[in-house]
């Protein structure tokens, strides 16, 4: 990967994460596809992690420095959750990454959507008392989080293949289909 590569994938994650701060609309954002994609376009293991896991930790200290509620959040059980579910994610990224295609950020965005989804909600199981430590519990704990899976498998699928096509483009990559 070029230097040029680099610093065009770094800027689009960035301006993603930065556009998290704006949205209105829960579970509708960029930050899954950024770890996936990060995973699967940087082909040095330490640039995926580090500069993806940087983009997603500016977006979370900006929205905590906006909001009081979520600085609370900030560095909390549940924050630890999301991180492993983005840890997770950025791994399918990597694994895809040996054969980059619009075929692979599909499968890789549907796959993301489902780990994110179960670490998450697990995390919410284990940490809020409002939910029993049960089967029980951890079933109604699921069937809570449905409401936004949606917003995160659509967003899921529309920023991952937007990243892969304008990257394609500024980097003058070919687009693989399969």
């Amino acid at each position: 990967m070029k230097n040029k590569e680099i610093i065009i994938l770094s800027l689009v994650l960035f301006v993603l994460v930065i556009l998290r701060v704006a949205s209105p609309w829960p579970n509708f954002n960029p930050l899954g596809a950024v770890a996936l994609m990060g995973g699967l376009l940087f082909t040095r293991r330490i640039l995926a992690v580090t500069i993806t896991f940087g983009a997603l930790l500016l977006g979370d200290v900006l929205l905590s420095v906006n909001d009081a509620t979520y600085s609370t959040y900030l560095f909390s059980s549940s924050f630890l959750f999301v991180y492993i579910a983005f840890a997770a994610i950025l791994l399918i990224g990597m694994v895809l990454s040996k054969k980059p295609s619009i075929v692979n950020v599909l499968g890789g965005s549907l796959l993301a959507a489902v780990v994110f989804f179960l670490i998450s909600n697990f995390g919410s199981w284990i940490y809020l008392e409002m939910y029993p430590k049960s089967i029980e519990g951890l079933s109604s704990c699921m069937a809570a989080g449905l409401p936004f899976f949606r917003g995160t498998i659509t967003s899921q699928l529309i920023f991952s293949l937007g990243i892969y096509a304008l990257y394609s483009i500024a980097t003058s990559k070919k687009v693989v289909f399969a």
